[in-house]
């Protein structure tokens, strides 16, 4: 139950007082609790009782905000894969409270959906409470059945989408601040162009959108996942979603990852997740669909987008512009969530319903920005970040630091030697990532050969001539027995 009914139920407030309170939240958003005090609608004191630090476990079967049938269902559903049907195994699978999973249970055996088989050798009536089993009726099986074909959700109770709206906007990363010393902290074992901190710190902090772009190569990826790094709090994210009795399964193993709540810390709904703050990454393979709700017409439930995944946390769209959706179809479908932090899906029926769109996003990219986007999708990401090359000084860090990772002795005239071959003879550009890469085919020469990798000129030399790409000419192609080309 929201913070919003919470306070209707109580009586604390009347529909009409609290209606200015929710217009502002519609229009400005934010945590309900911020508009009621700074319209004094209510007594700071007072709204602290309704106010919880994490989602309280519902004490009834109203306070989950379901249909009491959709969860006897859900649970018909569970049932149809056991023989045995425990309570104690229930209230874990359905993420509810016991007490609340055995009113299920006595509500499905008065629906002659469930039939009760007490284990032998009890003698008491306490005994009997603490270990009954049930096991499915005929009539029960065939409703599970038909419960089944509706849906093939068979997971934890999700949660209404009302209360997903009000934890989300409590939760908001707009609100977090990294502190100086923290973004030192997990950029410690890269190079960071001086300056940079300065521009990234704010940046994250504003909780609005960044760009970075760049010539390839020089950390722009790393930078942004090193940014959702730096987010050390944790917030609470749903199993699933209940909306218009559809359910969208939201909490995903791959881009959510749960932390164990304080052990003196109050008891939380189970159907919510305490994890780190989500990082979401798509690159290349991102399509037009990743960005709607998909219905999956086997198991008839949906799966969310990735933004909503993202809620709470760090959105990164790598390689900006190499997407299977193109820059321009991806920047007309955000351009209102970005401006107004709220977003739009549909059910396949074409029920449509909004959704909190609360997140920092992250764009990257080494295509040149005008190419990609208009100034009026410009203009809604504040902060654009050049990501350049790196300088000579910052080349034999870099070189150092691979070094000592790979175990290879660092010798800084062979580093230097090589630079002015290779990169100042040429005319080469110094990529950050450079040093890795020529190190790591350095330990593959090394194992080809059963020697101890070593930095030592000759070696270098040879991994830089299958590293580095040279400009060939119409003799050179003669040289390796291919047809000569017309060189554009």
């Amino acid at each position: 139950m929201n913070l919003a009914k919470r306070l209707l139920k109580a009586e604390a407030l009347t529909p009409e007082e609290l209606a200015p309170a929710l217009h502002r939240q519609k229009k400005h958003r934010g945590f309900l609790a911020k508009h009621l005090l700074d319209l004094k609608l209510i007594e700071p004191e007072k709204l602290a009782k309704f106010v919880h630090s994490c989602p309280p476990p519902p004490r009834t079967l109203e306070d989950t905000g379901l249909p009491q049938i959709f969860l006897a269902q859900l649970l018909l559903k569970h049932s149809f894969f056991r023989e045995v049907i425990i309570p104690q195994d229930m209230a874990l699978d359905l993420r509810l409270s016991q007490h609340l999973v055995e009113q299920l249970l006595e509500y499905l055996k008065n629906q002659n959906y469930l039939y009760v088989s007490p284990r032998d050798g009890i003698t008491s009536k306490s005994q009997m409470t603490m270990r009954m089993r049930y096991s499915l009726t005929d009539k029960g099986r065939a409703h599970a059945e038909q419960c089944l074909e509706g849906s093939r959700y068979v997971g934890p109770a999700p949660v209404p989408l009302e209360d997903y709206w009000d934890w989300v906007e409590a939760q908001t990363i707009h609100q977090v601040q990294v502190s100086q010393q923290r973004l030192q902290e997990v950029f410690v074992d890269y190079v960071v162009p001086p300056g940079l901190f300065n521009k990234i710190g704010p940046a994250i902090n504003s909780g609005r959108s960044i760009f970075l772009f760049g010539p390839s190569g020089n950390g722009k990826t790393l930078m942004a996942t090193s940014i959702g790094r730096a987010f050390e709090d944790s917030v609470y994210i749903p199993y699933a979603l209940y909306l218009y009795g559809q359910v969208v399964q939201l909490y995903d193993e791959v881009n959510h990852q749960p932390v164990p709540p304080r052990p003196d810390g109050p008891a939380h709904d189970p159907r919510w997740v305490l994890c780190r703050r989500p990082m979401v990454l798509a690159g290349g393979e991102m399509t037009e669909d990743a960005l709607e709700l998909k219905f999956n017409p086997i198991l008839k439930y949906y799966e969310a987008p990735h933004q909503l995944r993202a809620n709470n946390g760090v959105f990164i769209i790598d390689d900006f512009g190499r997407q299977k959706v193109t820059p321009r179809q991806l920047l007309n479908r955000w351009m209102y969530p970005l401006e107004t932090r709220q977003d739009f899906c549909c059910l396949h029926t074409g029920q449509q319903f909004a959704v909190p769109f609360d997140q920092l996003i992250i764009f990257s990219t080494n295509l040149n920005p005008y190419s990609l986007a208009d100034e009026a999708f410009l203009r809604r990401i504040r902060y654009k970040i050049f990501v350049g090359y790196v300088s000579p000084e910052q080349y034999v860090e870099i070189f150092r630091r691979a070094c000592r990772e790979f175990h290879i002795e660092f010798d800084l005239e062979i580093v230097r030697d090589m630079m002015t071959r290779y990169y100042v003879m040429s005319a080469r550009p110094l990529c950050a990532c450079h040093p890795r890469d020529i190190l790591e085919n350095l330990v593959d020469r090394a194992q080809y050969f059963g020697q101890k990798p070593q930095l030592t000129s000759q070696d270098l030399d040879y991994v830089c001539q299958t590293y580095f790409v040279k400009p060939m000419g119409i003799n050179d192609y003669d040289a390796i027995g291919e047809e000569p080309k017309a060189m554009v």
